[in-house]
């Protein structure tokens, strides 16, 4: 064997000999004194000990604290004076080991250097009024001298303890410490006058940590663990780490803190530092209601989190400043998910010092917040959540994006974004809370640049789409919408009043007011609105992640009203070309209302309104009131494809029209009317005005005048009234002064075959009038004085016919039919 080795083992040979020499000294004089060390430790302990001691026996033990002596406390219980009405012990204890310095036995001095308690409870009680058993931590004075019989050092150099329960029942401040200590070695080096250094290994449970019941526990039902230093300043009587490591069920923490331990009004501050940890077990370290605020907000990543907490000893809901950081997870709120969030978070439940340090006065605060939502990049620099008892929350979110991206996400069956691009800068200041009224304090703009919509129900396109929305509260405003639709150049701008908050209860009773301007407009391409809808209700998708949000902006579209004010220098509609056209329509459910449609059209003025009403599949009900001024007859009838009726056409007349439409007609999908649907009275005047070719005059030759010009008539004022029904015109008695003749005209036009019209031809006009003859009317009223009367009627090959009515038979029929 090697010798260096041999003289090692000799010489721990030799070490391990002296100590079990003097170890057998030691078991033998506590053996011999053993009754008399009893009795030392016991009163030792008596004297030091405020309160009521109870002892249930008393023995050495030396086996079960080897390599140290011990006195073996049973039963032990402490209680103070009002225990009997309180019923809380200070102290129970089935097993209390005094640890011995045998040196301080031998010199007769107070010799217990450790304590080690196993199954007990601790107790400390406080009434509502004040009353506490905290006195008993407090050193027993001399019954003589009323000096306190501590030292200045401290005689404990260990303690540990093994499953206690430690409370501390405030019920005057309403505050409840509940922890069971599993295990808990504490040694103590009290090495000056200074500072004393505690060396703590600790595994805790932790029931309840309430500063406030009412607010509720940190650390709830959390496991403690941690093998730390602890520093004690005895001037300052406060306890101090710095930076030590523990781990709470089983997550690594880093703390650093300062307790005061007496004075007025002991403080204790506490910081916190923790790497990775999940959010929601973050949250649960805090009280039930901290818990509760921070859940309006959730996040599936780990998060790196410090913490500042801070507060009086004696009671009171401490400061609590949070911050954490997260990077690329998942964020649940109630509005809307977050993926790859990164943000900085910030908690607070003092935002006002001096007021009281609970939810009303929190806040959460998150800054350089950016995310995906559903595909789309979405930024904000500040998120607030105030007062996290009613939450108001203040954001602003912005994003840019394709315009394609939204089609998915809406699911909207009546728009199809299918080009472009587009940009959300969006602020909210209001509840946190999802109701009716949410909306409402929205606000922001929606910009699209160089878009393509589709508009599906009516499958028409909307091209080159630039403008932008703004959101005021509940308004919605178009301001500077551009698009090419159709081939005409469009520009709107619009307003909805309290549309996100009648989308959510009520939809139709959403307003639109819209305003279109176009420098030109060709109506013939907006017929499509007269079709009937496609068939495009809302079919629910998993894709679809705003379903219901589409579902609603499809609702106000359906049932909603949409006021319109159309503004264009040029119009064209089929045969109609019109200038300075400004109309008034309300577009309803399969319902339009033409409140007022002004235009200048062939050097006059022309005003229309009505409505427009779906009833049926390709079918139409419109009702029109016009108004016509000084415009040129022959435009107007070529405009309006004579009125539904080829009795007197556009190439027959000339003139200045002033008239009064009022009408009813069917039309098909195409615009066209059905010709049995039009039923229209006409009230007419029409100056310098021509009959040209007009075939029912020409055939007056056949009776009389045969050597003058019919071709060319040229007339006085002709006026009168038409009624339109069931395609015949009905021509109630009209005076025509002309340059030719005079003559009065009534009867019925029939489209049917049934025309029987009257002209009567007074005798007067067979005096030829001159080139420069300029006819007055002389009223209808007037019975013209001896009179040929001629009759047109069908005849056998369906063309009307004139014949002499030598005896008036047609004024005879009517009077009878009258009833005269």
């Amino acid at each position: 064997m090697n010798r260096h080795l041999k003289n090692t083992l000799k010489a721990l040979g030799i070490l391990v000999g002296i100590l079990l020499i003097l170890y057998v000294i030691v078991f033998a004089y506590v053996s011999a004194n053993k009754k008399s060390i009893v009795k030392q430790v016991t009163e030792d302990i008596s004297k030091k000990l405020n309160g009521k001691v109870t002892l249930g026996d008393v023995e050495l033990s030396f086996i079960r604290t080897f390599p140290h002596a011990s006195v073996l406390l049973k039963n032990i219980t402490i209680t103070d004076t009002m225990y009997a009405q309180h019923h809380h012990a200070f102290l129970q204890a089935q097993q209390m080991f005094a640890q011995l310095s045998i040196m301080k036995l031998i010199k007769k001095q107070s010799a217990v250097n450790g304590v080690r308690i196993e199954k007990a409870s601790i107790y400390l009680f406080t009434d509502s009024i004040g009353y506490t058993n905290a006195y008993l931590f407090k050193p027993k004075k001399d019954s003589v001298s009323g000096a306190k019989t501590s030292e200045n050092k401290n005689a404990l150099k260990s303690i540990m303890l093994r499953d206690v329960r430690l409370t501390i029942d405030d019920q005057k401040k309403e505050k409840l410490h509940d922890i069971v200590i599993n295990n808990l070695k504490m040694k103590l080096n009290d090495k000056d006058d200074v500072s004393v250094l505690l060396s703590v290994k600790a595994n805790m449970m932790v029931h309840s940590l309430a500063f406030n019941l009412a607010a509720g526990s940190f650390i709830k039902e959390k496991n403690f663990e941690g093998n730390f230093d602890i520093r004690y300043d005895k001037k300052l009587n406060q306890l101090q780490f710095d930076s030590i490591d523990i781990k709470l069920s089983g997550h690594p923490f880093n703390l650093s803190g300062r307790f005061d331990l007496v004075g007025p009004d002991p403080q204790f501050s506490l910081k916190v530092h923790t790497r990775r940890i999940l959010y929601p077990f973050a949250k649960s370290l805090f009280t039930q209601k901290i818990d509760t605020a921070l859940s309006i907000v959730n996040l599936d990543g780990k998060i790196d989190a410090d913490a500042a907490i801070s507060g009086p000893m004696k009671g009171g809901d401490p400061l609590i400043n949070a911050t954490w950081s997260v990077k690329k997870t998942h964020l649940i709120t109630q509005f809307f998910d977050f993926e790859d969030a990164t943000l900085y978070g910030f908690y607070t439940n003092e935002v006002v010092p001096g007021l009281p340090r609970r939810d009303p006065n929190s806040k959460i605060n998150i800054s350089n917040f950016s995310a995906n939502w559903h595909g789309l990049p979405v930024t904000a620099a500040n998120i607030e959540i105030l007062d996290l008892y009613h939450p108001i929350l203040t954001c602003d979110l912005q994003s840019n994006f394709p315009l394609t991206k939204l089609n998915e996400l809406l699911g909207s069956s009546y728009i199809q974004l299918q080009s472009g691009d587009g940009s959300v800068n969006l602020t909210y200041k209001g509840p946190l809370i999802r109701n009716n009224n949410t909306n409402s304090f929205v606000n922001g703009i929606v910009t699209f640049k160089n878009g393509t919509l589709l508009y599906a129900p009516r499958d028409v396109q909307l091209k080159n789409v630039n403008g932008r929305l703004a959101f005021k509260n509940s308004n919605v405003f178009v301001e500077n919408l551009q698009c090419d639709v159709l081939n005409n150049k469009i520009i709107m701008e619009g307003e909805a009043r309290n549309l996100l908050s009648l989308i959510n209860t009520e939809p139709g009773k959403v307003n639109i007011n819209w305003n279109i301007y176009s420098p030109s407009l060709n109506l013939s391409a907006f017929t499509y609105l007269l079709k009937s809808k496609k068939n495009s209700a809302y079919k629910s998708s998993g894709k679809s992640k705003l379903g219901e949000v589409a579902k609603k902006i499809d609702a106000v579209l359906e049932q909603g009203r949409l006021n319109v004010n159309l503004k264009t220098p040029r119009m064209v509609y089929k045969k109609l070309e019109a200038t300075n056209v400004v109309a008034d329509v309300s577009l309803l459910q399969d319902k339009y209302l033409i409140n007022k449609v002004s235009m200048e059209q062939s050097g006059g003025r022309m005003e229309i309104s009505g409505s427009l009403v779906a009833q049926r599949s390709n079918y139409h009900l419109a009702t029109v009131n016009a108004s016509l001024n000084n415009v040129d007859v022959n435009k107007v009838f070529t405009a309006f494809n004579n009125f539904g009726q080829n009795g007197i056409t556009a190439q027959n007349l000339s003139g200045k029209l002033t008239a009064k439409i009022d009408a009813a007609l069917g039309l098909d999908n195409d615009g066209k009317a059905y010709p049995n649907s039009i039923r229209s009275t006409i009230d007419f005047s029409l100056k310098n005005g021509a009959l040209n070719n007009f075939e029912p005059l020409k055939k007056i030759q056949n009776f009389i005048f045969k050597t003058r010009d019919f071709e060319n008539i040229r007339f006085a004022e002709l006026k009168g009234r038409l009624e339109i029904s069931n395609h015949e015109v009905k021509i109630n008695r009209m005076e025509i002064q002309s340059n030719v003749l005079s003559m009065f005209v009534e009867g019925i036009y029939s489209m049917k075959g049934t025309t029987d019209m009257s002209i009567q031809v007074p005798l007067s006009n067979l005096k030829k009038r001159k080139a420069d003859y300029k006819p007055e009317n002389v009223g209808t009223d007037k019975k013209g004085g001896s009179s040929i009367y001629i009759r047109g009627r069908p005849g056998a090959d369906g063309n009307i016919q004139f014949k002499a009515d030598l005896f008036n038979k047609f004024k005879k029929g009517k009077e009878k039919k009258n009833g005269k």
